[in-house]
């Protein structure tokens, strides 16, 4: 990849579907702290454990999870944490949204502001702290639990199914989760957009993080719909898709918590019912369609009365070929970019297909983010600082063909998180001829970009990034 010669902006990330791919099951693990777990933290309650990887839910425990307040925690003694592994947990209470951002519906008759989802968000942290889990869920329990998690098991989904009014939920692999017959498709995009003729500011890093272990950095990130989206993922229901959102960034807050200790939290919000400005049709998801999005967010919600307050903006789109397949393409370290069309933007084509859940999405979206953040592709980044492009001692060597970076034979990671699967910056799940099929990626940044963008975190905050003082029983 190069970036324009009289630009210090540089070229924009496209982003194919993220592939999944199926794996054994580990051995199940012995869980024995679950009583322990309880007596440390008090009076936990426990979901009634039925195999490994397998717990019920009952109506006494979300009730309970449902009415602690954001920040506080609340132990679970037996929760699944894995496709056959099971063990205590301590689930935290998030909130996903900006205290100012706004919902809003725009239909033929104009603007009109929606309510809130209601659901209420959790991210649990397993007593070893190797395991997180996101949990999502209507505090009525009218709908069945979202929820996905990362840990030494690997990557998993959770069913959900009821049992009389309590929710069964099973740990299951990303593969298991999609429905019978649906493979999701992917097309490997041409990587090779430069960035417009433009010469981005020069960010104030004079801002440093408070000190203390107890500060973290809040990242606001706008969102934008196109009628695509809504008209054939929601079928133009504003409260579907305002529900939906909100556990998109419930899910990737297990990665961006944990590695980074950032919260990404909603801000403001505009869901198209009716025609759109983004004429664009291209999939995959191109720097065309990046550039339209950024020029219509700064021309009309970067200044004045209709400015938007926020970080970062991103476009959801539904104009995926398929409802399987689904694509994205962002700038590359772009902080509170907001005044010029490339910036701190970035374009997602989710999927549609209401049958392949969120954790897919959200695993596409943060991926994108990621560039935002400022990481590169691991095939393309420096293992010792994640620096780049290169071709030479990368991260990982698991997919060829983007200019620039590595171009040799491709292998399966044979170290960092879940090796041999890739991270969530690896191209590790494409397949021949270019890519090694080396199964799901994990959920979690390299810890060599993990280093690097929480350095770019830091310069950021409070310049940029919010600070903010995380709660005194905080994540690990």
């Amino acid at each position: 990849m190069s970036a324009n010669p009289v630009s210090n902006f540089p070229a924009p990330f496209a982003d194919p579907l993220m592939r999944f791919v199926d794996r054994s099951r580990l051995p199940m693990r012995a869980f024995i702290f679950g009583l322990l777990l309880c007596g440390l933290l008090g009076g936990g309650v426990s979901a009634g454990a039925i195999e490994p990887g397998t717990a019920v839910l009952d109506t006494a425990t979300w009730q309970q999870l449902a009415r602690i307040a954001p920040g506080a925690s609340h132990p679970i003694a037996v929760f699944p944490l894995g496709t056959g592994v099971s063990g205590p947990i301590a689930f935290r209470r998030i909130e996903v949204y900006a205290p100012d951002a706004r919902i809003y519906r725009v239909d033929a008759d104009g603007v009109h502001e929606v309510p809130r989802s209601t659901r209420a968000h959790l991210i649990g942290i397993s007593a070893d702290g190797a395991t997180r889990v996101g949990l999502s869920f209507d505090p009525a329990g009218a709908d069945a639990p979202i929820g996905s998690g990362s840990g030494p098991a690997g990557p998993f989904v959770l069913n959900a199914r009821r049992q009389g009014a309590d929710w069964v939920l099973t740990a299951v692999t990303p593969e298991a989760a999609l429905p019978e017959g649906v493979t999701p498709q992917f097309t490997p995009n041409a990587d090779t957009a430069v960035a417009p003729d433009y010469v981005a500011p020069v960010l104030d890093l004079a801002g440093t993080t408070p000190a203390g272990a107890g500060y973290a950095s809040m990242a606001v990130i706008a969102v934008d719909t196109d009628n695509e989206l809504m008209s054939e993922r929601f079928s133009n229901n504003t409260a579907q898709a305002t529900a939906w959102i909100a556990d998109l960034f419930a899910q990737m807050n297990i990665t961006y918590q944990r590695d980074l200790n950032v919260t990404l939290v909603q801000g403001t919000t505009f869901l198209r019912t009716a025609a759109d400005p983004y004429a664009n049709t291209d999939s995959p998801a191109s720097q065309a369609q990046l550039t339209e999005f950024g020029n219509y967010w700064q021309a009309n919600y970067s200044s004045g009365a209709n400015a938007v307050p926020r970080q970062f903006a991103m476009l959801l789109s539904g104009k995926s070929p398929s409802g399987n397949s689904a694509s994205g393409i962002a700038w590359l370290n772009a902080y509170c970019r907001t005044a010029s069309s490339g910036g701190s933007y970035s374009v997602n084509q989710v999927f549609t297909n209401p049958g392949i859940g969120i954790p897919s999405s959200a695993f596409i979206v943060g991926h994108e983010l990621g560039h935002n953040f400022g990481a590169r592709h691991t095939h393309c980044a420096s293992a010792a600082n994640g620096s780049g492009p290169t071709g030479t001692g990368t991260i990982d060597q698991c997919f060829r063909g983007e200019s620039g970076c590595y171009a040799g034979t491709p292998v399966c990671p044979s170290s960092g998180p879940g090796a041999p699967r890739g991270s969530l910056m690896s191209y590790c799940h494409i397949g021949a001829p270019n890519g090694a099929n080396c199964g799901q990626n994990e959920l979690q940044f390299h810890p060599t970009h993990a280093a690097q963008l929480r350095g770019l975190v830091a310069a950021n905050t409070p310049s940029c990034l919010r600070s903010e003082l995380i709660f005194a029983n905080g994540f690990q």
